[in-house]
């Protein structure tokens, strides 16, 4: 408690906070999701033919049918 009594006038009750109503927020968030999946596909993709192309990491090619 601050000295000289309560120092609460820049609170406001939560019931009387208005609610964000941001309808764009979650198309946002989806096109950030998405973006992210195909960028880390493709520099996996990238970095396995990097890979490959050094002889580092090659895999076996083999069919068990």
């Amino acid at each position: 408690m601050p000295l000289g009594g309560d120092n609460s006038k820049g609170f406001k009750e939560l019931n009387k906070i208005p609610k964000d109503n941001n309808k764009y927020k979650y198309i946002g968030a989806l096109i950030v999701v998405i973006h992210g999946i195909i960028l880390g596909g493709f520099m996996g993709k990238k970095l396995a033919q990097f890979l490959e192309l050094f002889d580092l990491y090659a895999p076996d090619i083999s069919d068990d049918d």
